[in-house]
C-alpha cells in the first residue's frame, strides 16, 4: 500500500464505517488526507482509531477543496519524503 492515502468521502461519517477505515490504515500510511463530505469528522475518526491502536499517522482534512488538489498535496508530501508519488485513493 502507498505511504500516502487520500480518502474521498461521499457520505457523512458514521461509526459503521470504522471497519473500512481500519482496513485503509493497514499498513499504516504516513499521511492520511480526507476530502469530501464531512471530511473533518472522518479525519477525527482516523485519529481516534490510531490512538486506540497506539499508532501514529499524520492526518489532514480538506474542506472546500477538490479531490485532484488533495491528491496533488499528497503527491507533494510523498515527494518531500523522497518516496514514490504513488497515492492510494479510497472512496467511501
Amino acid at each position: 500500500m502507498a505511504k500516502c492515502v487520500v480518502l474521498h468521502s461521499t457520505t457523512p461519517y458514521a461509526q459503521v464505517h470504522d471497519a473500512a477505515l481500519k482496513s485503509a490504515l493497514v499498513p499504516l500510511p504516513d499521511l492520511f488526507a480526507v476530502v469530501g463530505v464531512d471530511c473533518e469528522a472522518w479525519e477525527e475518526a482516523v485519529d481516534w482509531l490510531c490512538i486506540e491502536s497506539d499508532s501514529f499517522c499524520n492526518t489532514t482534512s480538506h474542506p472546500q477543496e477538490k479531490l485532484p488538489d488533495v491528491i496533488a498535496f499528497a503527491e507533494q508530501w510523498c515527494e518531500l519524503k523522497q518516496w514514490s508519488k504513488d497515492v492510494h485513493v479510497v472512496e467511501i
